[in-house]
């Protein structure tokens, strides 16, 4: 995960200095792939959009829109990472759905692109899931439910999710391989957080619980004008 930030960052901030440069060619495309381990299912379909540098025609900076679904059976979620509680919200199983806008950058290397992405902001929805509520603190706001199920769904409004907790979205480290000029294959490595909502403020005020996650993922790429 650390290493996942480190690169995106990288990739970011090396994308906000080239703005300065003198911008060219426009490329774009499509990406439809499958994210898969431990019985956890993560789809994506990507539209992006790159702009080549003038004096440095192999690298590309860019952005796209993402959507993408996230499938999984058992599954413990909490809440933000500088809480100091134990409790917890226990699903069954979870099916969360998203649309988010992204940013990125690339090298190409003869027919290789490698780069990376990230969420910037997004939408989250799915249907609403039962959840066992436990906790290591049974007082405060909150405690009457331990022990309960509560109906929650995925959080609506996300942004920056590699960086903030309680936030859906995903970012992405990957090697895109052009086969012919028509059709590529992509192999890729995605960080993600999903994030559920609570129907109401429980220990210490919390609605947001999430979990992390990071799958192998391949896909098909397709230009759409270069």
């Amino acid at each position: 995960m650390k290493r996942i930030r480190l690169i995106v960052l990288f990739v970011f901030l090396v994308s906000v200095q080239a703005f300065s440069q003198d911008l060219s060619r426009v490329t774009s495309g499509i990406d439809l792939g499958l994210g898969y381990q431990d019985k956890v299912w993560v789809p994506s379909a990507t539209y992006h959009q790159e702009l080549s540098l003038t004096n440095f025609p192999w690298f590309r900076v860019g952005w796209g829109v993402r959507t993408w679904g996230y499938y999984a059976g058992r599954t413990d979620m909490l809440p933000k990472t500088s809480a100091l509680n134990a409790d917890t919200l226990k699903f069954g199983k979870l099916s969360a759905n998203g649309v988010s806008f992204l940013v990125g950058a690339n090298v190409r290397l003869w027919k290789f692109d490698i780069g990376a992405n990230t969420d910037l902001f997004g939408l989250a929805f799915g249907l609403k899931r039962n959840a066992l509520y436990a906790g290591g603190k049974l007082y405060g706001e909150g405690g009457a439910h331990y022990n309960a199920y509560l109906k929650s769904a995925p959080a609506t409004l996300n942004a920056l999710p590699l960086f903030m907790d309680k936030q859906n979205g995903q970012s992405e480290a990957y090697v895109r391989f052009w086969i012919t000029d028509q059709i590529g294959l992509k192999v890729a490595y995605v960080h993600g957080r999903v994030t559920y909502a609570a129907p109401e403020k429980l220990i210490n005020g919390q609605t947001r619980y999430s979990t992390t996650y990071g799958v192998p993922y391949i896909a098909l790429s397709f230009p759409l004008y270069n």
